[in-house]
């Protein structure tokens, strides 16, 4: 009995050396089975992470589609409505001067009559584009406001300096014919300023009323001018160009 003993320990030890590798076997594909898990999770995740950046552009890209007007290139009126109230917010604490201009073609009416419809879309284009050619400061914002109007949101800027600006944009604008149809012709705008800083009840309304104000006395005074509520004088910086078009 004692000369097997040897030979059961032998056994026993060989099982287990068995039992282990078969152990170590096991663990060595678990592990690798792990390791081409996380490395397939670590793909995913990139995969994920790509598609989630290119939705989020998407998503940036249509917002910006949806506050940029299709024709002229520039932002909308929803945009102007957000952006208006975001900045009478900031004025109002900052306690600075919020200004507003509303700009509107003169004439537009019998433009589109003479040289028609295209002719017109064109006129709003070129001039949405030189209005932005005169514009130095990110913050100031330029919006079509509706049919031949635009309206500019100058934060931080007196009601001098934006009846400057818009004396500036109207004596450009006088200057440099557009092409309608292949003829040249001069194109003129009204402009009405307001400028303060926001009280406590202050809002669209109110900066839009009163702009709106001064560009009813432009147009009643004559047209290619800029007015200002209450009213204030700038030199004119360019000589006014007789328009090639009727009266509105």
């Amino acid at each position: 009995m004692a000369d097997m003993l040897p030979y059961f320990l032998a056994g026993i030890i060989a099982g287990a050396l068995l039992t282990g590798i078969a152990a170590a076997i096991k663990l060595l594909r678990w592990q690798k089975t792990a390791a081409e898990l996380e490395s397939q999770l670590r793909s995913h995740s990139f995969e994920l992470q790509i598609t989630l950046d290119e939705l989020a552009e998407k998503n940036l890209q249509l917002e910006q589609q949806s506050l940029t007007d299709a024709l002229s290139g520039v932002y909308n009126r929803a945009y102007f409505d957000r952006q208006m109230r975001a900045e009478l917010k900031r004025s109002r604490r900052e306690l600075r001067t919020l200004a507003l201009v509303l700009l509107d073609i003169d004439h537009f009416k019998r433009l589109n009559d003479n040289f028609g419809h295209l002719a017109g879309d064109q006129a709003i284009t070129a001039v949405a584009q030189l209005i932005k050619q005169q514009l130095k400061r990110p913050a100031d914002k330029l919006c079509r406001y509706g049919g031949e109007e635009f309206a500019l949101i100058l934060p931080n800027t007196t009601a001098e300096g934006a009846l400057q600006l818009a004396e500036q944009i109207r004596g450009v604008l006088a200057a440099s014919p557009l092409m309608c149809n292949q003829q040249a012709v001069t194109v003129t705008l009204s402009a009405g300023c307001y400028a303060a800083v926001p009280g406590r009840y202050s809002d669209n309304d109110e900066y839009i009323g009163f702009a709106d104000q001064a560009l009813y006395r432009a147009k009643a005074a004559g047209r290619d001018q800029v007015q200002s509520y209450p009213p204030l004088t700038v030199p004119q910086q360019a000589e006014t160009v007789t328009g090639d078009v009727d009266e509105h």
